[in-house]
């Protein structure tokens, strides 16, 4: 089977950094081999997401379930965290 990721974007309207962060993860996607799929949660709607992972400001992202970056990440690290993810999840 194919490694999967799951990506919670946490964004809120007007957000300046989103947009960024939303091409990035689209970029990756599709350089990466493997399943990355993105959720958008906005913080102003799912309130309740975004305290239980304690995200305060926003862009963040949290990766598997884990809060791994807030604001907007370098797209070389964020790149590194998906691809570990993946290998995790690959072939053993």
């Amino acid at each position: 089977t194919m490694a999967e990721v799951y990506v919670e974007e946490f964004m809120s309207p007007g957000c300046v950094g989103c947009p960024a962060v939303k091409e990035m993860l689209k970029s990756l996607s599709e350089e990466l081999s493997g399943e990355i799929t993105v959720e958008e949660v906005d913080i102003t709607v799912d309130t309740s997401r975004a305290a239980q992972y304690g995200v305060m400001s926003v862009p963040a992202l949290a990766i598997n379930g884990e809060l791994k970056f807030m604001g907007v990440p370098k797209k070389e690290e964020l790149k590194k965290a998906l691809q570990e993810e993946l290998d995790k999840d690959g072939p053993r």
